[in-house]
């Protein structure tokens, strides 16, 4: 077999396995690696932590299996110089010190008083259901066979929180409030 051939067998086995790798990975390892990666394309108001070295904060309410696979990508993990910390959340449960709040399955009335209950507070609030609820500044949604994610501007920026613009430009749909 030539070089040239074994070279191309060798490229054309390694996308074959990377394709394969990508594909084999479940939902919940998706959303816990979309959610590792937003907090180094977010800006925070320095009020949104107590000190310079505190930790940044992801809380995770009603999904315990996204919440575990975090636990294990983000181990040892720091994003702009802050440690990151992962909290197993239940509905009632102080939000004080958490900057990103990702909410699972949730009934609808419950999803939104919460979520209303955070209109303000910089939170960067994560949801994952076939209608953003206001409230929420990134929600999870699936596309064809995938899942993509779409971005509330006006969200943000009422919890005085500053998005990329490249988080903005891989989402499927962003909201401005002039639409």
């Amino acid at each position: 077999m030539s070089f040239f051939r074994l070279a191309l067998l060798l490229v054309l086995q390694a996308v074959v396995v990377t394709a394969w790798a990508v594909d084999s990975l479940t939902e919940t390892q998706i959303k816990a690696a979309y959610l590792s990666k937003f907090a180094a394309y977010v800006e925070w108001p320095a009020s949104a932590f107590a000190e310079v070295d505190t930790p940044l904060t992801i809380g995770v309410m009603g999904a315990e299996d996204i919440a575990k696979e975090l636990h294990f990508i983000t181990k040892e993990r720091t994003v702009n110089d802050r440690v990151v910390q992962v909290k197993s959340l239940e509905l009632g449960d102080s939000l004080t010190g958490v900057q990103i709040l990702y909410v699972g399955q949730q009934d609808e009335v419950r999803l939104k008083r919460l979520l209303e209950s955070l209109q303000s507070m910089p939170i960067l609030t994560i949801t994952a259901s076939p209608v953003r609820y206001a409230g929420s500044v990134i929600n999870f949604i699936p596309v064809a066979n995938h899942i993509r994610f779409e971005v509330s501007a006006t969200q943000a920026e009422q919890k005085n929180l500053k998005i990329s613009a490249r988080l903005l430009s891989v989402a499927q749909k962003i909201e401005t409030g002039s639409q």
